[in-house]
């Protein structure tokens, strides 16, 4: 009885305690994005996050951050447009996250490590592919939000950037904005 006590004993301190939402999402999120946080659903109001994006310069590194309040939690991948798996891969991960290996691929996606606040003010650094061809890529970058274990928003998307194999970098607003002053630069001529 005493030996059956001790493995007990043993096999319970080699597993950890289950807590999805305080060591980053399971692998198994990977593809839905949905974190495993049972008895909860994701919100079904607006985000208050959005996800930004913008050029490394001298680079062809993408920053990315989430807009909005704190966030405890985060699930953030790259993919093409109606993609399913994540593509390209994170830098050095900002603290209190780190990258997972997603899809067989290292460091394909991001996810918290703890439940300390994370805010607009961290930088998530993605490195685009190498592409074998030179046609421009559209990428968006896919998130799931959590405030709290209970209160957590899937699936939100940034704008699609255009990747190309030279490492520039394209978005539709930022060349709608480059357009708009091309042309009033025309206008004064």
């Amino acid at each position: 009885m005493e030996k059956l006590l001790l493995v007990l004993g043993l096999c319970a301190l080699c597993c950890p305690p289950a807590s999805p939402l305080s060591t980053g999402a399971p692998l198994g999120s990977c593809e839905t994005m949905a974190p495993r946080h049972r008895g909860f659903s994701p919100q079904t109001i607006a985000s208050p996050h959005s996800i930004l994006v913008q050029n490394v310069k001298n680079s062809s590194n993408v920053q990315v951050y989430i807009q909005g309040p704190t966030y405890k939690g985060i699930l953030l991948e790259a993919r093409y447009p109606n993609g399913t798996t994540a593509v390209g891969t994170w830098a050095t991960p900002p603290a209190n996250t780190k990258t997972i290996k997603c899809f067989s691929k290292i460091d394909s996606a991001i996810t918290h490590s703890n439940t300390n606040d994370k805010s607009n003010e961290t930088i998530y650094t993605w490195i685009p592919p190498s592409f074998k061809n030179c046609d421009q890529k559209a990428v968006v970058f896919r998130a799931t939000v959590a405030q709290a274990k209970a209160t957590y928003w899937l699936n939100l998307n940034s704008e699609k950037i255009y990747v190309a194999c030279s490492g520039s970098l394209i978005s539709l607003s930022g060349f709608a904005v480059l357009i708009t002053f091309m042309v009033a630069g025309l206008a004064e001529f």
